[in-house]
């Protein structure tokens, strides 16, 4: 079940923020402005979906996606 995307990078101690459903994350790089992006099983964001289909938002910016769950 997919909540929404962590903040950051954290450790197995740390405690995480999670940005969920409605929230923009700005902690992304590289992505393409208007594009749907989809969490695939090794829990990366990719254009294409996997299997099963797991839709994370759309890019806002090359840093921004907003999320969607």
């Amino acid at each position: 079940n997919f909540i929404g995307i962590s903040n950051g990078a954290y450790s197995d101690s740390q405690t995480a923020t999670i940005q969920i459903a409605g929230s923009i994350d700005d902690a992304q790089s590289g992505l393409t402005p208007g594009q749907q992006y989809y969490v695939q099983n090794d829990g990366t964001l990719s254009e294409t979906a996997d299997n099963p289909s797991v839709f994370a938002g759309t890019a806002l910016a090359s840093t921004k996606l907003i999320v969607r769950g």
